[in-house]
């Protein structure tokens, strides 16, 4: 097709590996669905963000709050219909809520002026969160409040940004958990179905259609097509027979030792490429051969013509 046989093999890999990694991530994503695996790593970040681990104090009350779960019952269960995503505007104002800034604003606001506000709501996380009790996460908020002096517009920013930081972290571990979940799937995938990258490769590079396809066209037959495409054809097992590969008689027979090391390798490199995601081999891919119907878009016009400028 592309009258290089290293161009046809390497393009053979990269649509493989791209089938691969969309079939992976289509099933991570439906498992994590069904498991609530977003939902639970989220939860799982906000308890170590406010040093709750047992779910009975600051966490619970948060989650109680509508502005972190807006679907849930509030105080009757708080981890019915659990978020998978939270706003860091909404985790701030819940938390103003929860640990009594709100209230004390409102109360002190009016009648206390400048630095002595801060004080004033110092005196208000203290009791709501004594340092006995959580002395980390008092100290934070002591320290937000002593750096906005008090202004309530400040010390939420603060609190948006503080969530947001440490949601990057919980977003690591769950791409961490996915890729481990992926990685598995994506190797039972490639022993279930045998896509094994070596074994495509030495195919591609084989070229087995074309002098069995010109042999055949001499005399049609739908039987004698099918079997020279099961035959030649990189991905499959041999008549659904597991471990099993097409012998020099055109029949399937048993794996030798030395076929299970190799075919072992190729299902590791395939597994392996998944890693890099759909998007990675599907750009890939476009370099290779377009594959939209359409002509280049202004942008790609845009960038070209800045390129031969």
């Amino acid at each position: 097709m592309f009258n290089s046989t290293v161009l046809e093999v390497a393009v053979g890999l990269v649509f493989t590996f791209l089938a691969v990694s969309l079939a992976t991530g289509a099933i991570v994503e439906a498992l994590a669905s069904l498991i609530d695996l977003r939902a639970n790593t989220l939860l799982s970040g906000v308890k170590q963000l406010v040093n709750d681990p047992n779910f009975a104090g600051l966490a619970k009350t948060l989650y109680e709050h509508a502005l972190i779960n807006p679907r849930g019952p509030g105080a009757g269960a708080p981890l019915q219909h659990k978020p998978a995503y939270i706003a860091p505007a909404q985790f701030a104002n819940a938390m103003m809520d929860a640990s009594g800034l709100s209230k004390a604003i409102s109360q002190a606001v009016a009648t206390v002026p400048g630095k002595a506000l801060a004080t004033e709501l110092q005196t208000a996380i203290s009791a709501a969160l004594p340092p006995e009790r959580n002395p980390q996460l008092n100290a934070m908020l002591q320290g937000i409040i002593q750096r906005a002096a008090g202004e309530p517009a400040k010390i939420h920013k603060e609190l948006a940004d503080w969530f947001d930081n440490a949601m990057d972290r919980v977003s690591g571990t769950y791409k961490r958990y996915t890729q481990l979940i992926g990685c598995i799937i994506a190797l039972l995938l490639c022993i279930a179905c045998n896509i094994d990258a070596l074994h495509i490769a030495r195919t591609v590079y084989a070229h087995p259609f074309p002098d069995q396809l010109a042999e055949y066209s001499q005399q049609p037959d739908a039987t004698l097509a099918m079997n020279i495409l099961e035959n030649n054809f990189p991905v499959g097992w041999p008549d659904g027979q597991v471990f099993h590969k097409i012998g020099a008689k055109g029949t399937p027979v048993d794996f030798e030792p030395a076929d299970y090391t190799q075919a072992v390798a190729g299902w590791l490199i395939t597994t392996l490429a998944t890693l890099f995601g759909a998007p990675f081999w599907f750009d890939l891919l476009q370099s290779f051969v377009r594959l939209k119907g359409s002509g280049p878009s202004p942008a790609e016009k845009t960038s070209g013509q800045a390129a031969a400028g």
